[in-house]
C-alpha cells in the first residue's frame, strides 16, 4: 500500500474517528453490518478494519456465537477498534496485510471490508484473498465511495485545498474517490473467483453539526495533514478555517449537510459442484 495512503497515525485515528466516523461512515457502516449472515458458531472476517466503524455494528448484528476477526494493516487504527469492546465480546484484533492474509483456505463463512479496496495496490490479489479464506458458498461484502460527482463535502474540501497549496497539491483523497467504475470492479470479482454479484447505488445525505467539524475531519483526520505539514506546517489551521468557511458557505455552517454516495457490492464464492 502507499505509504502516503496508509498513514493514518498519531492524532489523525483519533480526528478520523471523532469527526468522519459520524458524519460519512456509520450509515453505511451499518448497512454493511446488515447484509452479513453467518451460521450459529461460524467466523467472520474484516479486513482493513481501520478504527472498528464497522466493526462495532458487525459485532451488534450478528449472534454472539459467530466469532469475527478484525484486521489491519496499520496498529494505530487497530488500536482505536479495540477500544469500542469488552473482553467476552467474541472478537479477536490481529494486524495483517490484506494481500497476505494469514489465514487457511475457507476458515470464514463471510468477509467484509468497509471503503478501503480503493487503497490496495494489488486489488485482484486482494480480492483473490478474500475468497481463498471464504468458505464455498460464502460471502464477500464490501463498499466503496463513488467519485466527486456525487460526494460534495469531499469534494469542496479538495478543491480548496489545493488551491490554498497550488504549487504541491496533496492527491490523497483521489485514492478512495477515484475507484468507483463497476464494470472494472466486476470484472476483477469474476477472475478472483467470485460469482452472482449484487451491486447497490446508495445516495445518502451526510449532516454535520457545523461546518467546522467537516474541516477538521477531512484536514486532521486524514493522511492529507501529513501532506501539509510537511509542506507548509504553518498553513495547517489556516486551511482548516479556510474549508471551513468554504463548506460553510455552500452548505450551511450550523447545520452543515450535503449529499454522499457510496457503492456495496456482495460476492458470493460459488459451491463446488461435488459438495
Amino acid at each position: 500500500m502507499n505509504e502516503s495512503h496508509s498513514a493514518f497515525v498519531g492524532e489523525i485515528p483519533g480526528n478520523y474517528e471523532k469527526y468522519l466516523g459520524p458524519l460519512i461512515f456509520r450509515e453505511y457502516a451499518e448497512d454493511l453490518a446488515n447484509r452479513i449472515i453467518a451460521p450459529s458458531g461460524g467466523l467472520v472476517l474484516e479486513t482493513a478494519a481501520g478504527t472498528g466503524m464497522a466493526t462495532r455494528p458487525i459485532r451488534d448484528s450478528i449472534p454472539d456465537d459467530v466469532r469475527i476477526v478484525a484486521t489491519d494493516l496499520n496498529a494505530d487504527m487497530l488500536n482505536v477498534a479495540k477500544s469500542k469492546f469488552r473482553n467476552d465480546e467474541n472478537i479477536e484484533f490481529q494486524t495483517a496485510n490484506a494481500l497476505e492474509l494469514p489465514f487457511e483456505e475457507s476458515s470464514f463463512d463471510a468477509v467484509a471490508c468497509q471503503f478501503s479496496i480503493m487503497f490496495f495496490p494489488d486489488k485482484l490479489v486482494a480480492l483473490q484473498e478474500c475468497a481463498r479464506v471464504l468458505k464455498p458458498g460464502g460471502r464477500f461484502h464490501f463498499n466503496i465511495w463513488d467519485s466527486f460527482e456525487h460526494n460534495h463535502f469531499i469534494r469542496t474540501v479538495n478543491r480548496e485545498i489545493t488551491a490554498c497549496l497550488p504549487e504541491n497539491p496533496p492527491d490523497f483523497f483521489n485514492t478512495p474517490y477515484g475507484y468507483f467504475d463497476i464494470d472494472i470492479i466486476k470484472n476483477l470479482l469474476f477472475e478472483a473467483g467470485f460469482a452472482d454479484i449484487e451491486i447497490s447505488v446508495m445516495p445518502r445525505t451526510s449532516t454535520a453539526d457545523e461546518a467546522r467539524q467537516v474541516a477538521l475531519g477531512y484536514v486532521l483526520g486524514s493522511p492529507v495533514r501529513l501532506h501539509i505539514e510537511k509542506c507548509d506546517p504553518e498553513s495547517l489551521h489556516g486551511i482548516v478555517d479556510h474549508v471551513e468557511q468554504a463548506v460553510g458557505e455552500e452548505f450551511g455552517f450550523k447545520p452543515s449537510s450535503a449529499k454522499m454516495q457510496a457503492i456495496v457490492f456482495t460476492a458470493h464464492l460459488p459451491v463446488e459442484e461435488n459438495q
